[in-house]
């Protein structure tokens, strides 16, 4: 026997072979432990893998954020050359898109031509923003409005009790039985025979105020004339026969109808007070 086997058989002896059972289990046990992420970082702040500086040379477009333009009639190794994708000839291959509108019946008489008119455009009509009573009386008690100051479009603006504004308000007499408020001043376009009636019962008053869209913007909305450095626009007054009619009509609590009962007690009392003071001059003894 050589001296190297010997060495050999000498080393094998102080250090034996692990069993093949206790290498399966070992084997098993490092590959239920999940392995560390390459990306990991390591002690001491450096990372497992290498990165690259980031400069002008290398800046692009996250991978899927941009399309590439398609370019056509480029010749054919483009794969959209020659009729450029649309076929030969035909609708589909001509230029401005060429398709008709949705409804387009094939060059027979459309629709609009085929039925007559129906209806018509009120170009006077008006469109009042509806407010029932029992509405008022909810954003009353909510806190939203204050009773004892007057109620004009404006307070329901702004608490958005109404919206949409565009020609005024209309109160109505919905709910009128939910109204406890008393001595409500309010003060709309136009009221129902009914909101009168209910507002009146409880010792308040409702005037019908006109406001064409101007005046109306700056009753509800003045900031927007602050801003634009415009004077605010004075008080309009009727002009169309409809609406002289409807505002002077004391039937409709019409500021106008109010305003001429204000001036006839007024006249009237001026009249009186002269006749008092003839009736006195007349009364006194002649001196000699």
């Amino acid at each position: 026997m050589s001296l190297t086997r010997a060495l050999q058989r000498l080393s094998l002896a102080a250090h034996p072979r692990p069993p093949v059972l206790a290498l399966a289990r070992s084997s098993l046990a490092s590959s239920s432990r999940a392995p560390a992420p390459a990306h990991a970082p390591q002690p001491g702040g450096s990372r497992a893998y290498a990165t690259e500086a980031a400069h002008l040379g290398n800046l692009a477009p996250h991978p899927g954020s941009t399309k590439n333009r398609k370019r056509i009639g480029r010749g054919i190794g483009s794969g959209r050359g020659g009729t450029s994708g649309r076929g030969h000839k035909g609708q589909g291959a001509r230029s401005g898109n060429g398709k008709p509108a949705a409804h387009f019946a094939g060059g027979q008489t459309p629709l609009t031509r085929a039925y007559p008119k129906r209806g018509f455009t009120n170009p006077n009509k008006e469109n009042l923003v509806p407010l029932n009573l029992e509405r008022l009386q909810h954003w009353i008690d909510r806190g939203l409005i204050d009773p004892s100051r007057p109620i004009t479009m404006r307070e329901l603006y702004e608490t958005r009790c109404v919206h949409g504004v565009q020609d005024g308000v209309k109160l109505l007499g919905d709910g009128a039985e939910y109204l406890t408020s008393p001595n409500l001043h309010i003060t709309v376009s136009k009221a129902s025979q009914s909101a009168i009636d209910a507002v009146e019962k409880l010792g308040g008053t409702l005037i019908a105020r006109y406001e064409n869209r101007l005046t109306l913007r700056a009753l509800i909305r003045p900031e927007s004339f602050y801003l634009k450095g415009r004077p605010i626009p004075g008080k309009a007054d009727p002009v169309s026969r409809r609406d002289l009619l409807y505002y002077s009509d004391m039937k409709h609590r019409g500021y106008l109808a109010i305003e001429a009962a204000a001036d006839r007690s007024a006249r009237e009392a001026v009249a009186e007070a002269q006749a008092g003071e003839e009736v006195q001059e007349a009364q006194q003894p002649v001196q000699a």
